[in-house]
């Protein structure tokens, strides 16, 4: 069986659980076959956690780009493998590395050229979502099944997460200490995210949760996000309805956390896409990026968004003139909280 390499070094935990139903088919696809991955440290550790996965190679760039390119290639070249694919989106690096190493079959998709480092392509597709864009690479492997359905979300496509029975176990403790019994309603309110651009003003998020306090008492409201917004965090209201986990669990725990939710609200994010994965109904706040490509994946989920004229742009700094970040600073809270409402049935 070959030995096969997956190449995604985008760095986002977002993208490392939307790959997942590719790992898996491929696996179907090889099942004994050693599957490696190429990515960044950031996730090296959450994906040795994945079960489609046997061993993680660490994309550093630590000595420049250059020298590390042609060093990882080297390294790659000694493991022999057979089958490079291709995942990262529009990385030339990613097609490069395995072309040095003299993988015999590399597959992805040829954005604006990229095809001249692999040996059989498809189209670079902007207008479906990166799940089912992931899965399409596969077809060069398997070109007569039909991996990607006319539906948008299947089992074939369904997303997963990796926590286990130890994680659920720790997040039932942390929540029992904060004083959360097993009759209350659980709301996640995710406040960040990777881009500026992406961000709903914590003052928003403030408003957000003086209203959820106020709809039922059985109603408790947990607070997610990572170490870096924990001072962010300390600008929301308290209360003993409102429960701060900013930077307190791992991203293992992180999953066990919002499987006990009854709802997510949150802007494009990598919790957005662990919610999806879950099975926990999201509400996501959309602004500079395409929802179509990027929403939670799967059903019960809803997209807040707002028609402006440069979006979306994917751009991390504001180029715009008259009002920053006007795409998402028009959500407003009011609508935000209508959805809650008829999401919770109340």
């Amino acid at each position: 069986m070959p030995n096969i390499l997956i190449c995604h070094t985008g760095g986002w935990i977002g993208d490392m659980v939307l790959i997942t139903p590719t790992l898996r088919k491929l696996r179907e696809i090889y099942p004994s076959s050693f599957h490696s991955i190429l990515v960044r440290p950031l996730v090296a550790d959450l994906m040795m956690s994945n079960p489609y996965v046997d061993t993680c190679l660490s994309d550093s760039k630590l000595y420049g780009s250059i020298k590390s390119t042609f060093g990882l290639a080297k390294t790659i070249r000694r493991l022999c493998f057979d089958i490079a694919v291709i995942l990262h989106p529009t990385s030339y690096r990613n097609a490069f590395i395995p072309y040095l190493a003299g993988i015999p079959v590399r597959i992805g998709t040829n954005y604006k050229g990229r095809a001249a480092f692999l040996t059989s392509s498809i189209p670079h597709n902007e207008k479906q979502h990166e799940v089912e864009r992931y899965l399409s690479i596969l077809q060069l492997l398997t070109p007569n099944d039909n991996l990607v359905s006319d539906e948008s979300y299947n089992l074939q496509s369904s997303l997963e997460f990796w926590h286990s029975d130890n994680e659920r176990k720790s997040v039932s403790d942390i929540l029992h200490s904060n004083g959360i019994s097993t009759s209350d309603r659980l709301i996640a309110i995710n406040i960040g995210t990777t881009w500026q651009t992406k961000q709903w003003k914590i003052k928003n998020f403030s408003a957000l949760t003086k209203y959820i306090t106020k709809i039922k008492q059985n109603i408790k409201i947990i607070i997610t996000g990572s170490v870096k917004e924990q001072n962010l965090s300390q600008e929301l209201p308290i209360s003993d309805r409102i429960v701060n986990l900013v930077g307190k669990t791992n991203i293992l725990q992180l999953g066990a956390l919002l499987e006990k939710c009854e709802l997510c609200i949150t802007c494009d994010s990598g919790p957005m896409h662990i919610a999806a994965a879950v099975r926990t109904p999201t509400i996501a706040l959309f602004g500079p990026t395409d929802p179509l490509r990027h929403r939670p994946y799967g059903i019960d989920h809803n997209i807040i968004e707002k028609q402006v004229s440069c979006r979306p742009c994917y751009k991390r700094k504001c180029n715009r003139k008259d009002e920053q970040n006007v795409c998402m600073n028009k959500i407003s809270v009011e609508e935000v909280a209508k959805e809650i409402t008829r999401k919770l049935g109340i």
